[in-house]
């Protein structure tokens, strides 16, 4: 990455007519005059095409197991043996630097040099920078951050993963610092999350500094008081404050995945298949998620689910992830209120910053399961009964079973968002105790499970600051214990 210059938007085959998709796909840093809105809207668009599509959620998804290619039936074998697309490589190391993170460092600039300035209107691209920059180390490890976006440096060097996310706590409390909800200027319109209001952003910059500070722990237990520091804070206190990017029912804004389908399928799901890693879990508890989650295979009986292994052959039995996931309206998750409210579980079954509280764990527990069945759009009867009959009593448990029941619960809320749920499966446990326990796939290289993505080729032939010694796919991060 010699310097970050914008780039046209690059989606995969995955991400299909992408042409007109929200009428922001023309970079308004091709214009001198760009405002910090427009700026916005590009990166935010940019950033929902990628996470949504065929460079991200596809491939992470099938390498960590939370969904499955059936094979030759399906998808076909490659990402599940961790064979991914230089594309995918690219693509995703691209929409993070350049064609997002470049185009909201310049409405940062922009946005605190005009006159007055217009703090809110940067305070939001730096919350949302500060979220991309962790996504993209939670892929990919040590990267350029301290040099990154800066025309000093044309070779900017990679910082190592701790101080990347200690660094991004330090943004994110600035981002806060300059909020000022009074003040009526900020971006609006092209605001495509909270539509301007900075009450959410607030709560939404808290949540993920509670969001890093949980990866960080289990390497940096000091955090602990900043954790605690946190709980009776200002964080995503509702299913109204998840952190969305929305798709429409309408032409050239359907979800991606939709789009996929709709284009080569005639609208059916023939390629994405349950995932026993998943399946197991929930036909356990008899979780009514399942008739959400997944579709019966063309050949079942009503009613019939049934999940295949990683790297292995489906049939026409085998449940297919579910159309309604897919649907073109579907959005795309970033933050949820059940995910906050499962790291509360997690603190206080653990003890982090505070007394360890199982009952109190419970009752997090309970409404983190809740409200995940509630999105889902579980009918509340159904929801009700699972809880009184099916969802195990935490408050009964040894605090290690307790942590186990919180993490089933928190991968299987994590399936369609595989970003989350690959952090999620590497930050569970020491290896071989992680949930779940994945083992390596058929087929694929010896060494262990992937733990991170190769650099592209690009970054390694371009910077020429770039590690010289690469770490194998089966090296750990620093935050992964």
């Amino acid at each position: 990455m010699k310097k970050i210059f914008i780039i046209t938007l690059i989606i995969s085959v995955f991400a299909t007519s992408c042409e007109t998709w929200l009428d922001v796909n023309t970079s308004p840093n091709s214009s001198t005059t760009a405002a910090p809105d427009d700026l916005f809207a590009y990166a935010a668009t940019a950033y929902g095409a990628n996470r949504a599509g065929g460079d991200n959620y596809m491939p992470i998804g099938f390498m960590n197991q939370a969904v499955a290619t059936g094979g030759s039936f399906g998808w076909g074998y490659a990402e599940d043996r961790y064979d991914i697309s230089p594309y995918s490589l690219g693509n995703t190391w691209k929409a993070y630097y350049s064609t997002s993170g470049n185009n909201l460092q310049l409405a940062i600039a922009i946005a605190e040099g005009m006159e007055p300035a217009a703090n809110n209107s940067a305070a939001q691209a730096k919350i949302l920078l500060a979220e991309m920059v962790y996504e993209c180390t939670m892929i990919y490890g040590d990267m350029p951050y301290s040099q990154a976006w800066n025309d000093e440096y044309a070779y900017p060097e990679f910082d190592a993963q701790e101080d990347i996310l200690n660094g991004l706590i330090q943004d994110i409390d600035a981002a806060i610092e300059q909020i000022d909800p009074a003040d009526p200027i900020r971006i609006i319109e092209s605001d495509l999350f909270y539509n301007g209001d900075m009450d959410k952003w607030v709560r939404l910059a808290n949540s993920l500094k509670l969001r890093i500070y949980m990866t960080m722990y289990d390497q940096d237990p000091s955090v602990a008081d900043d954790i605690a520091a946190l709980l009776n804070g200002d964080l995503v206190s509702s299913a109204d404050d998840n952190f969305l990017f929305p798709f429409f029912d309408e032409p050239d804004n359907e979800n991606i995945k939709f789009k996929l389908f709709d284009r080569y399928a005639n609208g059916q799901n023939l390629w994405i298949f349950a995932n026993k890693n998943v399946f197991d879990f929930m036909a356990a508890y008899d979780d009514p998620r399942i008739p959400v989650y997944f579709d019966e295979g063309p050949e079942a009986a009503e009613g019939e689910f049934k999940a295949v292994e990683t790297a292995t052959e489906a049939d026409a039995t085998t449940s297919t992830v579910s159309m309604y996931l897919y649907r073109p309206d579907a959005p795309e998750v970033i933050y949820s209120y059940s995910e906050m409210l499962f790291f509360m579980a997690e603190i206080y079954t653990r003890g982090i910053g505070v007394a360890v509280d199982l009952n109190t764990a419970a009752q997090y527990f309970e409404e983190a399961v809740e409200q995940a069945m509630l999105f889902y759009e579980v009918p509340q009867a159904d929801i009700d009964n699972f809880l009184a009959n099916d969802l195990p009593d935490i408050s009964t448990m040894s605090a290690e079973d307790a942590l186990y029941e919180i993490h089933v619960q928190h991968w299987i809320d994590l399936m369609d968002r595989t970003l989350e749920g690959w952090v999620q499966s590497r930050r569970s446990g020491d290896a071989g105790n992680e949930v779940p326990n994945l083992q390596l796939p058929n087929g694929a290289p010896a060494g262990g499970l992937m733990r991170r993505w190769p650099y592209p080729d690009d970054e390694l032939t371009g910077n020429t600051n770039a590690p010289q010694e690469l770490p194998q796919i089966y090296d750990k991060l620093w935050f992964d214990k």
